[in-house]
């Protein structure tokens, strides 16, 4: 019976080397989760039940057992790097349309984009939501930069997008300007006080300039408005505001707007400038307001306070990033980024069910139990750090002491076959 026991150590302790030198070997692959073989020992049984004075037959291999545990996260320099801090899988498919293929699952967040904007991992897909307008919609499917190479642009005033918030302050010892004696011309900066121009955009992300023209005018005595009662009356200065597009003065009535004792615009004075919308081919754009709410009248130079423009011009592709929520971005050289997708996470039962085949993947079985399925950051899952990828959670100090310790256990098995055969050796020499 020794060359039985010996031998399944021996056979034992070469699984166990097998496991230890796949550790080893992958010490560097991202995503690695480290195996561990597991043994049990061998009796002989029969209908009398084992006898107490029974050795034992030997060891055989149980299991080779898979341990999750997280790996230390490395920062990168790549955004398409991405790694799972906490529980999670990749879901990933062979396949780029929304039946994907062959499903599988992974830690390894070394992810390209290929010719077509797909966010791709060893040949497989990574899956997820497309966002579109910023909304959540559609089926799980592989992820796409469906803008990839192509233009992007909005133009000043169009859905979701402002017009232009821009405030001044006009010195209020400014001279005052007689319509009569000096009337306002674009070619004549007599006419007016200040002037200021800011670009704004069409449907083609082409920049066109609005010009502001202010001229300061003579104060009036006004009725306050809400009226009040008995009505009472409020000295105001008063300022006409015109604007031109691209040099050109969109209408003579200029907008005149007014400011009270304090140096502010009154309650009664108009606040926006409206411009009126463009439906020539080559210059569209939709209408839009200029809104001058913040604009005082102070002592001082004339100064710009603030300026804000809506849309933005035509840019390319230029990069993606992702956040803690698993949201995709995608960049645009005009400095736009623009959720695209929100990539899923999955997490099992029993992830020693999941079996791995190869290419840092793992396959559902039926031994992983409960699959589930949450946007990362959310519902037990984790967090995604983007340009950073998780390491190979291999101890490789731990791993060579393992690999003298399974040495010393085969050498100790062979030892057992060596003493039984010299057993035999004395046994045949009786005479």
């Amino acid at each position: 019976m020794g060359f039985q026991q010996g031998l399944s150590g021996l056979n034992a302790a070469s699984k166990q080397l097998d496991v230890i030198g796949n550790n080893v070997a992958n010490g560097s692959t991202v995503g690695f989760k480290s195996s561990r073989a597991e043994f049990a020992d061998l009796y002989a049984s029969s209908l009398a039940a084992t006898a107490s004075t029974q050795a034992g037959i030997g060891v055989q291999t149980v299991a080779v057992s898979q341990q999750f545990q997280q790996g230390n996260i490395t920062a990168t320099s790549n955004p398409l790097d991405m790694a799972i801090s906490g529980n999670g899988f990749f879901h990933l498919t062979s396949g780029n349309t929304v039946s994907g293929g062959t499903e599988a699952f992974s830690r390894n967040g070394q992810f390209k984009l290929d010719k077509d904007g797909y966010f791709v991992n060893n040949g497989y897909y990574l899956n997820g939501y497309k966002i579109v307008n910023g909304v959540k919609t559609g089926a799980e499917q592989p992820l796409q930069v469906s803008t990839l190479g192509s233009g992007i642009a909005k133009a000043t005033g169009a859905v979701n997008e402002k017009g232009i918030d821009w405030s001044f302050n006009l010195n209020g010892d400014a001279a005052i300007i007689d319509p009569v004696v000096t009337p306002f011309s674009t070619a004549n900066s007599q006419s007016y006080s200040y002037t200021s121009g800011s670009k704004f955009y069409d449907n083609y992300g082409n920049a066109h300039t609005v010009s502001l023209y202010f001229a300061r005018r003579a104060a009036t005595t006004d009725n306050v408005v809400p009226a009040t009662v008995p009505p009472s009356t409020m000295q105001v200065n008063n300022w006409d505001v015109y604007n031109a597009i691209d040099g050109t003065l969109t209408s003579a009535t200029p907008t005149q707007v007014k400011f009270d004792q304090n140096g502010a615009l009154t309650n009664w004075s108009p606040t926006t400038i409206p411009v009126a919308a463009d439906t020539t081919a080559a210059s569209a754009h939709p209408a839009f307001n200029i809104d001058l709410t913040k604009t005082t009248q102070y002592s001082g130079d004339y100064s710009v306070s603030s300026l804000a423009i809506g849309g933005y011009p035509a840019g390319k592709f230029s990069g993606v990033s992702a956040d803690s929520a698993g949201v995709l971005y995608a960049k645009y050289t005009n400095g736009i980024s623009q959720p695209i997708g929100q990539m899923t996470l999955y997490n099992f039962a029993n992830v020693q069910g999941l079996a791995p085949n190869g290419d840092n993947r793992w396959t559902y079985t039926s031994a992983a139990g409960t699959k589930s399925m949450a946007d990362p950051n959310s519902g037990g899952m984790g967090y995604i750090k983007s340009s950073a990828l998780e390491d190979s959670n291999v101890d490789t100090t731990a791993e060579l002491v393992n690999m003298i310790v399974a040495q010393r256990f085969y050498q100790a098995n062979a030892q057992t076959i060596k003493t039984q055969d010299t057993l035999m050796q004395t046994l045949l020499n009786l005479r």
